[in-house]
């Protein structure tokens, strides 16, 4: 049976359906709605003009017109007739109504009303006004063309051109090629934006002081994410937001390989289509074509080989507008970001219109800004997550294994730099910012605290320039100006609330640090502008919940503010950094402005005579710190001395606050290690014994010491001055299961491997030789000793990072670390 593509309702058919309507009580808008097309489309159809096929067959079965009847005697005529004069004419006598003759040519169809091109329009017309047998032909072979084993086929045509356009990647100072297959990571995405969901901070962090969450904790508070495939073989209709560098063009191309080798969506015929390109459609062209989705998909798909002897002879227009109209592409349509801004709400609102037209098909609209919902109403909105652990360790291995000839030994290096340096795994959670570390910890494996900075150079302007995309607009500031503003913002944030903007504290900085700003107050800023520009141009603003704002990430506002200060007059510089010193929040800022200061030595020294000044009038506690240093020197270990002693000052200091038990490390207390050991056995212990540390700590199932190694972050000071310490301490805490999340399961662990884990844990922390004395210590010393503990550890990371540090000067901090008055003079300068 042969059926005319483009089809008009007789009068029969019209009044059927008019008295359809009326009686079920449907207006066109609810019709349409009902069969997911446009308005436009029935309304042609009720007025008797020609439509498709597919809309034809819609609308009939809608309001139940039977088609059979028509379709078998148009068949029959068909295939009786083979005059040529007279073909045309036979299909319309016998279909009453289902109508084009080969002298009338369909009216112009204007894709803003969502039908196909006048191009398309042009082709009908040639084709159909060809030979008998050519028309013929044509409708035989048209039948054909919705088939599977057709799509499979043409599948098979475009996947080396498709392969070639999306299996590559564009890297900043990469040279030679890369492949996305070899450093493809499975990414998630948020079905639910951050942005879109409400947060009373004072409730969330009701029970956490504000320096913990101030820093690096708010970016725990995402809504669950899901595998990006689940997504895309979920909803049909999706508008892919995300940021800079987060990885969207990476995805959608992805997709776009993942289904031409069937991975998902083996049925659609994928097409990617950067919008970058309608710019040179555009002047090429002109104008229409900016206006035409069907052309770009035209071009795109004929670029990848699609050519005439797949077609046997049918029109690439016929063989398009069938797949379409049957559903069987998936669209990826990517980089609005990249073409200007004055035709990027007209584009969606194309491509908005082309989905109406053909409702059946996939979509896929990648944009930075999810604004473009409003205007894609049918499509999902979707957001990229940032990377997790596991997903960086991935990129981690796929990247030196494709890039460096020592990989293994790259990777490890890497992977224990990112474990140490918290600021510098922040940022690798983005993937655009992860592959340049990699890039450039491939070329030199030292980054300089300066690499910060080239961090926000590429958000500023380099990897817009990377793109060759053509001058935007002039705009009111420069990027020396920006950076000039954002470091005031980061600073005066801190002071006033914070790493985080709620309520009107936004606009409320930005404004006052424009005013003060003798570089940018006779400037004038437009604060919505600015804002707009820093969330979409830079994505160096984001909203992490409703009415919350943040910098993208901490570590860019710790260095944003560092690089202020840094600038600054040394002397006021210094002083600004002691009067903050005590205060965690700020001390992510302290180590960074140190670590690029040329005036190191001096605030360096100056930061360990106030801290030493702490304890230097209370006799209790220059006592115990002369025993913490005794012990130390008795010691026979491989841990430095001072090592030693901030283990020792860090767990009896722990001891010494006697909270609970899951508080208190038992390994500093023999007799509590001993009752441990005796309750394990059955025993009561009723008696003071004498007993051997080193068989107690071997036997005895210290599970309040393993509970508070895995809730706490113990031996800090001790884990910063010996690396390897650290990493011991790293690998056990991973195989560590959580004794919260499932309680069974770690009983089961914890009596099965318990002890062995004990012991390893021990071997690594410096055991006691020496019973630890009772310190009486007050509410205020216990105080002090931790601010003094803190400050310590906030000085030993400043020297470790501090590029401009001599090494006297390094030497002697170091060695007086954690000591009393009496061992040393207190440092001059």
């Amino acid at each position: 049976m042969v059926v005319a593509l483009m089809l008009r309702a007789s009068s029969e058919v019209l009044v059927i359906a008019k008295d359809e309507l009326t009686r079920s009580g449907y207006n066109t808008l609810q019709l349409a709605n009902e069969l997911g097309i446009a308005v436009q489309l029935v309304e042609n159809f009720l007025n008797g003009e020609i439509v498709d096929r597919n809309t034809y067959n819609l609308v009939c079965e809608k309001l139940n017109i039977g088609l059979d009847s028509h379709l078998d005697k148009l068949s029959e005529t068909i295939d009786t007739r083979g005059d040529a004069n007279s073909v045309s004419t036979n299909i319309e006598e016998a279909s009453n109504g289902y109508s084009i003759s080969r002298n009338e040519v369909p009216p112009a169809i204007n894709l803003s009303d969502s039908n196909p091109s006048s191009e398309l329009n042009q082709d009908l017309t040639n084709d159909l006004s060809l030979s008998s047998s050519n028309v013929n032909q044509d409708l035989q072979d048209d039948l054909l063309i919705t088939s599977n084993q057709f799509v499979q086929k043409l599948r098979q045509k475009i996947s080396s051109g498709l392969i070639r356009q999306c299996d590559r990647l564009r890297v900043i100072d990469i040279n030679s090629p890369l492949y996305l297959h070899d450093l493809y990571t499975d990414i998630e995405v948020f079905t639910n934006l951050p942005s879109s969901q409400y947060l009373d901070l004072n409730e969330t962090f009701a029970n956490i002081p504000p320096e913990q969450y101030d820093r690096f904790y708010l970016a725990k508070l995402h809504p669950p994410s899901i595998p990006a495939n689940q997504a895309v073989e979920e909803y049909k209709k999706i508008l892919l937001v995300g940021g800079v560098g987060t990885g969207k063009t990476t995805l959608i191309k992805y997709w776009a390989l993942a289904s031409i080798t069937d991975q998902i969506l083996p049925d659609y015929l994928p097409v990617f289509l950067p919008l970058r390109s309608l710019i040179d459609l555009h002047n090429f062209h002109g104008t229409d074509s900016l206006n035409n989705p069907f052309t770009w998909l035209k071009s795109q798909i004929t670029h990848y080989g699609l050519s005439g002897d797949i077609l046997d002879g049918l029109s690439t227009n016929h063989v398009l507008e069938q797949l379409l109209n049957d559903g069987n592409f998936l669209l990826l349509w990517d980089g609005l970001d990249e073409i200007p801004e004055v035709y990027r709400a007209e584009i969606a609102q194309k491509i908005l219109n082309f989905s109406d037209r053909y409702p059946k098909n996939r979509m896929v609209f990648a944009a930075r800004n999810p604004i473009y919902g409003h205007i894609l109403e049918s499509f999902q909105t979707i957001e990229i997550a940032p990377f997790n652990h596991t997903q960086i360790a991935e990129f981690i291995s796929k990247w030196f294994h494709t890039t460096s000839v020592q990989s293994p030994k790259k990777k490890d290096k890497f992977q224990q730099l990112l474990a140490t340096n918290q600021p510098l795994a922040e940022l690798a959670t983005n993937p655009l910012l992860l592959t340049h570390i990699c890039t450039a910890f491939n070329s030199c494996e030292y980054l300089k605290p300066n690499f910060y900075q080239e961090i926000l150079n590429l958000l500023l302007n380099k990897w817009e320039q990377t793109k060759c995309l053509p001058s935007s607009p002039q705009q009111s500031l420069s990027t020396a100006q920006k950076q000039d503003l954002l470091s005031y913002v980061a600073i005066v944030s801190l002071d006033r609330h914070g790493y985080i903007w709620q309520n009107n504290e936004l606009e409320d900085d930005f404004q006052a640090c424009i005013k003060s700003s003798r570089n940018l107050s006779h400037v004038a800023v437009d604060r919505d502008q600015l804002f707009e520009m820093l969330k979409w141009q830079h994505s160096l603003l984001i909203e992490s919940a409703k009415g919350i704002y943040k910098l993208s990430h901490t570590t860019l506002h710790d260095y944003l503010a560092a690089y202020r200060i840094a600038n600054s007059n040394p002397a006021a510089a210094q002083k600004y950094l002691l009067d903050r010193m005590y205060l965690n929040r700020w001390h992510g800022v302290i180590v960074m402005t140190i670590s690029i200061s040329q005036q190191a030595d001096r605030t360096l020294t100056m930061m360990k005579r106030k801290i030493d000044e702490l304890v230097v009038k209370d006799p209790h506690l220059q006592s115990f710190l002369s025993w913490v240093n005794q012990q130390s020197i008795q010691m026979k270990t491989p841990y430095k001395a001072v090592t030693i002693r901030a283990l020792y000052l860090d767990i009896d200091l722990e001891h010494t606050r006697s909270l609970d038990r899951a508080r208190a490390l038992d390994i500093a207390h023999s007799r509590s290690l001993e009752r441990a050991r005796t309750k394990a056995l059955g025993f009561d212990n009723t008696m003071e014994t004498e007993v051997d540390i080193d068989f107690t700590i071997n036997l005895a199932l210290n599970l309040d010491l393993a509970l508070y190694f895995a809730n706490h972050r113990i031996l800090e000071l001790a884990c910063i001055l010996e690396p390897d310490l650290h990493k011991g301490l790293q690998f056990l805490r991973q195989k560590f299961p959580d004794p919260y999340k499932d309680r069974e399961k770690f009983s089961k662990w914890w009596q099965a491997k318990g002890l062995d884990w004990s012991k390893k844990l021990r071997s690594l922390i410096v055991q006691h030789r020496k019973g630890s004395q009772e310190w009486q210590f007050s509410e205020n010393q216990l105080k002090i000793l931790r601010t003094y503990h803190d400050a310590n550890k906030l000085l030993v990371e400043c020297l470790n990072n501090a590029e401009y540090v001599s090494p006297l000067v390094k030497n002697q901090i170091e060695s007086t670390l954690l000591s009393p008055q009496g061992e040393y003079s207190i440092l001059q300068y």
